[in-house]
């Protein structure tokens, strides 16, 4: 009527935007209350991410220790693996796909427990390091072949469901779960350089000491994911992915090398 639009169609139904739509103000991106993973364990779903942490943090500290028997080292993170799959995969997560972090976690450990009774002195050497490259690719692989950047199947429920399929909610987390990548892509280069005698205490101090801005850039980037507005959202993700796919062929270049490394210890 002021000449500010042109619109074609039902005419009336573009007088009534207003009630079929309700300001941004009004839109409420909080997940209501009781929201959270399935099962009798009342955790939030972020706090899932740090319980599928714990498998690989026991290893991590207990690896390099000498004289630590290799089933504290592994078999103690490959019970916990298992029981947190168990549990995740009884109460509604029947995809283990979904569970990227704990699954992968738990086929490694699987691995590392047939290397250890074997007595293979390779992984004794460099299965820590590996450990690292490993947790990169599960990291990274989720944005080229997942559903969902990995830490976007934690948070999500911190947020309506409405939301888990937006690109303000999927950027944000891509971002986290490939700055998470290549966290693992660096603490696996410091790993590697922690077997120099006079350098071991320095680089793995960094090595490990890394995670912890990786857990407060994913804890304060990660609130602001209902207010990001990203523009050209197609190419944007695909800028992320391509360094995904950087960082998955540079875990091959790793695991490759580590593999040869192992067979000639």
């Amino acid at each position: 009527m002021q000449g500010l639009y042109n619109a074609t169609g039902d005419i009336s139904l573009l007088l009534k935007m207003d009630s079929l739509f309700k300001p941004t103000g009004e839109v409420s991106y909080e997940a209501p209350a009781g929201q959270r993973p399935a099962g009798p364990i009342p955790l939030p779903g972020m706090a899932w991410m740090t319980v599928a942490f714990l498998p690989w943090i026991v290893h991590w500290i207990t690896f390099d220790i000498p004289g630590v028997s290799r089933w504290i080292s592994v078999g103690a993170p490959l019970l916990l693996a298992a029981l947190i799959v168990g549990y995740r995969l009884a109460f509604g997560r029947g995809n283990p796909l979904r569970l990227p972090l704990e699954v992968g976690g738990l086929g490694f450990f699987a691995l590392a427990g047939a290397l250890a009774l074997t007595n293979n002195t390779g992984f004794a050497a460099w299965g820590s390091v590996i450990s690292s490259v490993v947790m990169a690719g599960l990291w990274l692989g989720t944005l080229l072949f997942g559903d969902e950047p990995l830490s976007a199947g934690y948070s999500k429920w911190d947020y309506a469901k409405a939301l888990w399929r937006n690109s303000m909610f999927i950027y944000p987390n891509a971002v986290i779960s490939l700055m998470w990548g290549w966290q693992f892509i660096v603490a696996a280069l410091l790993g590697a350089a922690a077997t120099l005698p006079n350098l071991m205490l320095v680089f793995t101090v960094i090595r490990y000491g890394l995670q912890v801005p990786a857990f407060i850039f994913t804890s304060v980037y990660q609130k602001r994911a209902t207010q990001l507005r990203v523009d050209d959202y197609e190419k944007t993700m695909g800028r992320l992915r391509f360094w995904a796919g950087m960082g998955l062929l540079t875990v091959a270049g790793l695991l490759l090398v580590a593999t040869i490394l192992m067979i000639n210890v």
